[in-house]
């Protein structure tokens, strides 16, 4: 049984463009269709602009489609739940709480009386590797002990799906893999449905189940790709791996073709342009 159903979402905005300087329409999102199961590890990638984020702020409610319905548990999704936690790469944590005070604010939303919630924080810093930090700020922090805040923040409370918007994209690549391998692990444990929102191609082939290849704006689906790598996984080993290689070198091929229409489309790795406009409010037009 799907856990996720997302049907033909559309999303537009209206822009001012900066030369003519009148309201037009962005379209940033188009023809989204896509079943997630439970449990299940779904990695998204697409050139800079594509739409990803906007995807994965629909999913989390905290903006509405144009069109397309998006269910959870086959209840439809109006705006943001405790069924879904948001981990970002800014870290987003609360800088005058301690580690285990920034882990129990969804606990305490939740309304979870103070033993129990700090045994549950106890659990969930225990899992992401901070013992010993329970009484840090996050200034205190490294970066990717940052993140293993936000991380343990949101699995605290039991969120049925983890929402991902390139969450390791501000650390090293050596606290990157650690923080990979980490991610696997709790996944394996909590066996969470993820979707993970990335602008690496390794990365998104290590973790994943599938990988979601989206096109340029407006952002489409252009393939679905079945990862039937064995797991356990770790980075060290997927690096010496024939077929991790081959798998990752399929995707890159993906997004380095040609479009349909003979325009040439943008590497993965070179970031698109912006679009020379602003977004602007509806009550502004």
């Amino acid at each position: 049984m799907s856990k996720i159903e997302l049907n033909n979402l559309r999303q537009i905005y209206t822009i001012r463009n900066s030369q003519t300087r009148k309201p037009e329409e962005f379209v940033a999102l188009e023809e989204f269709s896509l079943s997630i199961n439970e449990g299940e590890f779904i990695s998204i990638v697409g050139p800079s602009g594509c739409g990803k984020s906007t995807f994965l702020d629909i999913v989390s409610g905290l903006s509405k489609p144009k069109s397309g319905t998006i269910r959870i548990d086959g209840k439809l999704v109006t705006g943001p739940a405790l069924d879904r936690g948001f981990i970002m790469q800014g870290y987003a944590l609360f800088p005058w709480r301690t580690v285990t005070r920034n882990v129990a604010y969804g606990l305490e939303v939740k309304h979870v009386p103070k033993k129990e919630r700090l045994e549950i924080c106890k659990q969930y810093i225990d899992l992401v590797g901070l013992n010993g930090f329970e009484d840090r700020y996050p200034n205190e922090l490294s970066g990717g002990m940052r993140q293993r805040v936000a991380i343990a923040r949101s699995l605290a409370y039991d969120p049925q799906v983890l929402l991902m918007d390139e969450p390791f994209a501000a650390v090293d690549a050596q606290t990157r893999e650690t923080l990979q391998d980490e991610l696997l692990r709790i996944w394996e444990k909590t066996k969470k449905t993820i979707i993970f929102i990335t602008h690496s191609i390794d990365e998104a082939v290590l973790l994943a189940d599938r990988v979601v290849v989206m096109t340029p704006r407006p952002g489409k689906i252009k393939k679905v790709l079945d990862i039937n790598l064995p797991r356990p996984r770790t980075a060290a080993e997927m690096r010496v791996s024939f077929d991790y290689s081959w798998v990752t070198h399929n995707i890159w091929e993906l997004l380095q073709n040609e479009f349909d229409d003979g325009s040439v489309k943008t590497p993965l790795s070179v970031a698109t342009p912006d679009v020379a406009n602003e977004i602007l409010p509806e009550t502004q037009i």
